[in-house]
């Protein structure tokens, strides 16, 4: 799909044209030798011994460690982000450190099925009002708590699990008595380069299966720097990575040897590939009648709102949080599936605008990016269309877009683009909702987002 052709859905995000790339598509000849050699070694994968796991982990830290300067070196060149500036940290973070830390953690938690039966929950296991078992996994350790002050995860459970049978619900895939193993095929994500690999080892270490993985035509540069990034895997025949658009991926969802699937991406790619494209495709949902007979998981993106809870902020709690909700967008250029999209305050707020105005004066300060994902530009102009109000903000040089911020949204015009599709670009806007206090305002928040934003991936 070229640039113009670019269009919006009812819901969702908006299509994004198929990008170039100077990495040919791999021949059918090829994808059908990955998936093969895939299919012969599953069984294999899924029954090796935990400790040779283990040290296919160690492996794996190293080989990670040493792509680690070229992985962010390409990145930023993509990014056209000099390397000496603070935008170049980006691509450390949201590259080589997570997929490091994410195999210190698997290895932990392999560790753990290997003594324990089971990966090690780090914090307490409470009910909740509700009755639901509830997990605190995060902080883990020492290193999260001086890292990360202040921050806890949980996981809350599906109903019939209990802080006594919990330990039964976890590393499901290693209990099997005659492993048959299969064959996952990974979708990779072309926004943040982390996310592709860090899906495939959780095929690999979690669900037990071998991945042939497909690169993102948008960041496919990164393939051959994987490949060496996860050697010690392609050498024993555990993973394999293609090349591709479309065409391809579409050819692999559909393998006959492909057993599961995983995506990144946007609502529509997903649609394509469970229910089909046009108007069959379209009756297909409509009757949740999927055409693919495979375990498929996803993550779409949504439109991702940041609540913002009245009271008497101090001029230190303003200025904090302001830059919080503009890095939000800063960061990555916009193209971030959990960027703030829609702040949602209370309009009788005597801070209200004293804050949206704070969330300005940060974005002046943050210079324009390269909108280097394809159809930014095209989507930009659609919400600006929509919302010519909205404050421009920056002075964009070629090939960049400035910071757009409509700060009048209208909670009560539901088919507003803002609502209903995800930007993906450097767009974002507030609502303001009447409440009668503090309290009414979350409760009417809450309802905000649940009954008029697409989506549910975050919320803030």
């Amino acid at each position: 799909m070229t640039a113009a052709a670019t269009a919006v859905g009812s819901a969702g995000a908006l299509r994004a044209p198929e990008p170039e790339s100077a990495i040919p598509p791999s021949s059918r000849a090829a994808i059908d030798a990955a998936v093969e050699t895939l299919r012969a070694r599953k069984v294999a994968w899924a029954s090796l011994p935990l400790l040779e796991k283990i040290d296919l982990m160690r492996r794996l830290r190293r080989s990670f460690a040493a792509v680690a300067d070229e992985w962010v070196a390409a990145c930023q060149r993509a990014e056209d982000i000099p390397g000496d500036s603070p935008r170049g940290s980006e691509e450390w973070i949201a590259g080589p450190y997570f997929v490091v830390r994410n195999l210190r953690l698997l290895q932990e938690s392999l560790i753990g099925i290997s003594v324990h039966g089971a990966p090690r929950i780090p914090g307490p296991l409470r009910r909740s009002a509700a009755g639901r078992t509830v997990a605190q996994v995060f902080p883990f350790d020492l290193y999260d708590r001086l890292f990360y002050p202040g921050v806890t995860g949980e996981v809350w459970m599906q109903p019939g699990v209990t802080p006594e049978n919990v330990a039964e619900h976890q590393a499901v895939a290693y209990r099997e008595k005659l492993p048959r193993g299969k064959v996952a095929l990974v979708l990779s994500a072309g926004n943040v380069s982390s996310i592709g690999p860090m899906d495939a080892l959780y095929k690999l270490f979690v669900d037990n299966e071998v991945v042939v993985f497909k690169t993102h035509r948008v960041n496919d540069y990164l393939g051959p720097l994987l490949e060496r990034g996860l050697r010690p895997l392609v050498e024993a025949g555990y993973l394999r990575i293609v090349y591709g658009g479309v065409e391809e991926g579409a050819y692999l969802c559909s393998h006959p040897l492909v057993d599961s699937i995983h995506i990144t991406g946007s609502d529509k790619t997903y649609d394509a590939i469970v229910f089909g494209t046009g108007p069959e495709g379209a009756r297909r949902k409509a009757e949740n009648r999927p055409r693919l007979d495979k375990p498929l998981s996803a993550e779409l993106g949504n439109v991702s709102p940041v609540i913002v809870v009245p009271g008497s902020w101090s001029d230190g709690d303003v200025a904090y949080q302001a830059e919080n909700v503009a890095t939000m967008l800063a960061n990555n250029a916009g193209f971030n599936c959990n960027a703030a999209r829609v702040l949602v305050l209370h309009r009788g707020w005597s801070q209200r605008e004293a804050f949206l105005a704070a969330v300005r004066d940060v974005l002046r300060q943050v210079p324009p990016r390269k909108a280097y994902y394809p159809g930014a530009a095209d989507r930009f102009a659609s919400f600006l269309a929509a919302h010519p109000d909205a404050a421009l903000i920056g002075e964009a040089g070629a090939g960049e877009l400035p910071w757009a911020m409509a700060t009048a949204l209208d909670p009560e015009k539901r088919d507003d683009i803002a609502f209903n599709t995800e930007a993906f670009c450097s767009f974002f806007g507030a609502v303001a909702l009447p409440a009668s206090g503090a309290v009414d305002f979350v409760r009417k928040a809450v309802e905000f987002c649940n009954e008029r934003l697409w989506g549910t991936l975050n919320v803030t």
